[in-house]
């Protein structure tokens, strides 16, 4: 049997599409972002003109219905004009995955709609002050009061942390079950007790937002939860 590797030709339109925007769009402007830190948002606007942005959503959540290779080819194309600006520009792909995995219908129209339609941006929350990537050793938690849950605890090195408008949190519903404990929640920026912690300033990468956040007794409906109560640990693993 036969195996090819050769790329479809609209493959080759999308990998394009993504070469022409990183040499006329984000190389131009790399050194004034890498030195200044500043989030690149005129590049955001240009890069959703150019139907660039969230890629990997579905096209009938009205996103880009990529294929996994077909990311592959942006990412790396955007990344040749600058790896920052191409870090924050994924990142909505990044935090719909959870959402896709686990999401039941309303959850995917509601909430895929806002990066889609409302022009938001997203982030994805695992990283943790005392655990790094250990998705199991995380400390957050939340703790069920009725049909609500109190989200306590704070998450690092958060790609778009300071700018996106909801946040994909993991966080313990069950520490005594260990990673079979854990759950995902969707969190607003703008609910009680969020807040953006610490930015980091760091050696590269400086046109990718990266910040702490701090969940401090934070209340979320049980409708934000994705999947079931102790599924956090299988969709954190499907995702990576």
């Amino acid at each position: 049997m036969t195996i090819g590797f050769s790329l479809t030709e609209e493959q080759r339109m999308l990998q394009n599409l993504a070469r022409d925007f990183a040499r006329a769009e984000i190389a131009p402007v790399a050194e004034h972002y890498d030195r200044t830190a500043e989030f690149p948002w005129p590049v955001f606007e240009k890069a959703r003109q150019a139907g660039l942005m969230n890629a990997n959503i579905p096209f009938e959540y009205g996103g880009g219905g990529a294929s996994l290779i077909e990311e592959c080819l942006l990412a790396e194309e955007l990344a040749w004009g600058c790896s920052g600006i191409s870090t924050s520009l994924t990142i909505n792909n990044l935090a719909a995955l959870p959402i896709l995995i686990a999401g039941n219908e309303e959850q995917k129209q509601g909430w895929l709609g806002r990066l889609t339609g409302k022009n938001q941006l997203a982030a994805y929350c695992v990283t943790e002050p005392g655990a790094g990537s250990d998705v199991a050793g995380i400390a957050s938690t939340a703790t069920r009061q009725g049909d609500e849950y109190v989200i306590k605890g704070s998450k690092t090195f958060i790609s778009n942390a300071s700018h996106a408008d909801f946040h994909v949190v993991f966080a313990y519903t069950d520490k005594a079950k260990r990673y079979k404990g854990m759950s995902a929640f969707i969190v607003e920026r703008d609910r009680p007790g969020f807040s953006v912690s610490k930015k980091f300033d760091k050696l590269g990468q400086r046109a990718s937002d990266t910040a702490e956040i701090t969940l401090d007794n934070v209340v979320v409906p049980e409708s934000h939860r994705l999947g079931k109560e102790g599924d956090g640990f299988m969709i954190a693993m499907k995702v990576f």
